[in-house]
């Protein structure tokens, strides 16, 4: 199976899939019941099911019997056939000439940067040796998907990596309950790559190889133009192919349409900064949703500081 590309090819990734031996069962899941690691994927699919418990007491005691029987077949093939998987999302199936990027792909457009090279200078906070609190929380595979090295009508779709930065609106944990559950409706998937509680603690929710659907209509407008990526026919291009989405928690006196907030914490500051310090992105690519919206509904992030991220980034 082809693989996708490691847009993000460097200590970052290799230090969170180094954290824990189960990292790449729980996170970069291509599809539900494609790793040899099935049985967390079962347990996830379960808990899903286990929603349906209320309504399905409520059947007569054979069609109750009939359901467990089937739900029980599809658990048993699941794992006995791993080359049988059910589609993340079901975009992949409709757009024909796309196909998702590759290792190789990357060698040839992404290997050439570095870090260094982007950065002006050795970000204040990693000579600090700032290093915020993380934790790892997948979202459910209905709500990001591959990156693709090609449009829907066959052209490149590699742009440089871009950050977009966010607000959550709601609570953090509202947020990740949503990205958490399982969405079929292709409008209702959403996710960002990562969000920053009050507190500053990074959670991390999609692989940075994998697409986020954080910003669905969308243009980043750059030195080189207008960049996006339409992926799918029946949405319209998006940044989302080439976006790293990260959201900052919003204050509790936000949770609403209101145009400003009391703004973010320190400690949501310093991380955000940590964060994109970690990505091979130059300053002229961090963005937010506001600015690459094209709705014209997109606010976010409410009240932040730009000026005060990049005096922590050390750019200004």
């Amino acid at each position: 199976m082809t693989k996708p590309v490691r847009i993000i090819c460097h200590d970052f990734v290799d230090r969170l899939e180094g954290r824990s031996a189960q990292y790449l069962a729980r996170f970069t899941l291509l599809n539900s019941f494609q790793r040899p690691n099935g049985p967390l994927n079962v347990i996830a699919m379960l808990t899903q099911l286990k929603r349906l418990w209320s309504d399905v007491m409520r059947w007569s005691p054979v069609r109750q019997f009939a359901l467990w029987t089937l739900v029980t077949a599809m658990v048993v093939l699941a794992i006995a056939l791993p080359g049988v998987a059910r589609s993340q999302h079901p975009q992949p199936a409709r757009l024909g000439a796309i196909a998702p990027v590759t290792a190789s792909t990357f060698d040839w457009q992404y290997r050439r940067q570095s870090m260094a090279k982007q950065m002006r200078e050795t970000p204040q906070l990693l000579a600090q040796g700032y290093q915020p609190p993380e934790q790892i929380v997948p979202a459910d595979p209905s709500n990001y998907g591959p990156r693709y090295e090609t449009d829907i009508y066959g052209q490149p779709a590699l742009y440089p990596l871009i950050v977009v930065l966010h607000e959550t609106v709601g609570s953090a944990d509202s947020a990740i309950n949503t990205f958490q559950t399982y969405h079929a409706r292709d409008e209702d998937q959403v996710s960002y790559h990562s969000l920053i509680r009050r507190d500053g603690t990074i959670v991390h929710l999609v692989h940075p190889q994998m697409r986020a659907f954080g910003a669905g209509n969308s243009v980043f407008v750059g030195p080189q133009g207008a960049e996006a990526v339409q992926t799918n026919p029946d949405f319209p291009a998006s940044v989302n192919n080439f976006a790293y989405h990260t959201s900052l928690e919003t204050p509790s006196d936000g949770r609403g349409n209101q145009r400003r907030h009391s703004g973010y914490t320190d400690a949501q500051y310093r991380s955000l900064a940590w964060l994109i310090a970690q990505l091979p992105v130059p300053q002229e690519r961090i963005t937010t949703h506001r600015a690459v919206d094209r709705s014209g509904r997109r606010m976010d992030p409410r009240s932040f500081d730009a000026q005060r991220l990049v005096t922590l980034l050390g750019l200004g």
